[in-house]
């Protein structure tokens, strides 16, 4: 994509999710499922998300309405971009999954529910 839209003032920037919790505060990014996609316009202080798919087809649906002046835009939250924060650089792995502890179940039992006096069965 970048090379289809080089004659454009674009530049890229590529962040891993939750790294800059500001950042993503700003244009209201997070919560909603990744990867996420937003355009940044620094001089109008103006954003816009992708809300399509992120494909090579959606991303350059996206990018050609913000070329054309087409794509819905809001306000950057407080009017500035945050400071970017420090993070430790990626080494291009997957992460890993924390491991979880095991619960033993042994010592639950269920049969002692007591139903109440309308012979209902309560949680």
């Amino acid at each position: 994509m970048a090379e289809k839209y080089k004659k454009r003032p674009f530049a890229y920037v590529w962040t891993a999710a939750g790294e800059q919790p500001k950042l993503e505060d700003a244009v209201a990014v997070g919560g909603f499922g990744y990867p996420a996609m937003v355009s940044i316009n620094s001089r109008k202080m103006k954003y816009a998300t992708l809300k399509g798919s992120f494909s090579a087809d959606g991303v350059n649906e996206f990018l050609r309405e913000l070329v054309y002046g087409r794509g819905s835009t809001a306000p950057v939250k407080g009017a500035e971009l945050p400071k970017v924060a420090p993070t430790e650089a990626w080494d291009g792995q997957d992460g890993v999954l924390p491991v979880e502890d095991d619960i033993d179940l042994s010592d639950v039992e269920l049969d002692d529910i007591v139903p109440d006096e309308a012979g209902k069965d309560e949680l």
